[in-house]
């Protein structure tokens, strides 16, 4: 080898060496970024959850938390909040707002600025003053312990069995709530036969609450000891999850991924007027057969036994 080639050679290697730091020190700045945002992200919450006051007074048969909260500080900062959510074990310590619609949320936080991260709202259509038969929190799934991140926990029974009641406060007054079901659906009808199922809904009580709930008991992983009538005001919790991805070869033979439009759901019931809220999670077992989107058996490559069922929608209810 010439000591031209031999020259070539070490400014090919110290090139490849450079790029490699470049590459490496960029990768690691990424990185440290990402922990900042999500350690920025849990200062901040932390922060608003301190600016509640609360005044000590438990009524213990009750439903309702006779505490006495002042969210004046946060309302003075957004005046769109319209309660609190908290939930055992998990980073879920926030205030829920509401907007005029569900979009505004998904990429603003609680000081109204641009946030990929977005807030906990709740759906644009349920009353937060007066709460319907079945209200709605949405929030993302960062896959980082921020937002409804921890939400997707409850797709392990055992998890469940350590946080079987969620805190979900109104302005006005504080409630706890029955975990009924947790269970995977999809947001995009091309995931599951054409359907899309409507957890989404205010209305869930009169006709339509017996169509709702058998649907749930299909869908539920575990069937947990918590029962549920037709004029038990329930909760809902939506958020992404990835157990309906999957990995397939494009037409040059590259690994792609599919990103599925998956969602694990939480359906909780409040407790009742003079009710404990205590749980006998030793009773909850796991439903051997629940019902999942057509994508995730195909995914398996097994038969979907639902897939002949019955395609449930809640009747309309026109409210005045």
């Amino acid at each position: 080898m010439s000591d031209l080639e031999k020259e070539e050679m070490g400014k090919g290697r110290i090139f490849l060496l450079v790029l490699c730091i470049i590459v490496f020190f960029f990768s690691a700045s990424l990185i440290i970024k990402h922990f900042v945002e999500v350690n920025d992200n849990k200062n901040t919450y932390k922060d608003l959850s301190a600016l509640i006051s609360t005044t000590d007074t438990v009524n213990t048969d009750s439903n309702v938390n006779d505490d006495t909260l002042d969210y004046s500080a946060l309302l003075n900062q957004n005046s769109d909040l319209v309660g609190w959510i908290k939930i055992p074990n998990t980073e879920i310590n926030h205030p829920v707002v509401q907007f005029f619609d569900n979009d505004y949320y998904l990429d603003h936080n609680f000081e109204k600025k641009y946030d990929y991260r977005g807030a906990i709202f709740m759906d644009y259509r349920n009353n937060h003053i007066n709460l319907d038969s079945n209200t709605i929190i949405y929030g993302h799934n960062c896959y980082d312990t921020t937002m409804f991140s921890d939400l997707d926990k409850y797709d392990d029974i055992e998890f469940y069995k350590q946080s079987p009641i969620i805190e979900f406060n109104t302005l006005d007054a504080n409630y706890k709530w029955k975990i009924y079901g947790v269970f995977i659906t999809t947001a995009e009808a091309d995931e599951d036969n054409g359907y899309v199922f409507n957890y989404i809904y205010p209305y869930m009580d009169g006709e339509n609450f017996n169509g709702f709930i058998n649907e749930i008991n299909k869908r539920r992983l575990y069937v947990t000891d918590v029962d549920i009538n037709d004029d038990d005001k329930m909760l809902v919790l939506s958020t992404c999850i990835r157990a309906l991805d999957y990995k397939y070869k494009d037409e040059n033979g590259k690994t792609q991924k599919y990103r599925a439009d998956g969602r694990i759901v939480v359906l909780a019931r409040m407790v009742r007027e003079g009710e404990s809220e205590y749980v006998n999670v030793a009773n909850t077992y796991k439903n051997l057969n629940p019902k999942y989107p057509q994508l995730w058996y195909d995914n398996k490559g097994i038969e979907n036994p639902y897939e002949n069922d019955e395609k449930w929608y809640p009747q309309e209810v026109v409210k005045q």
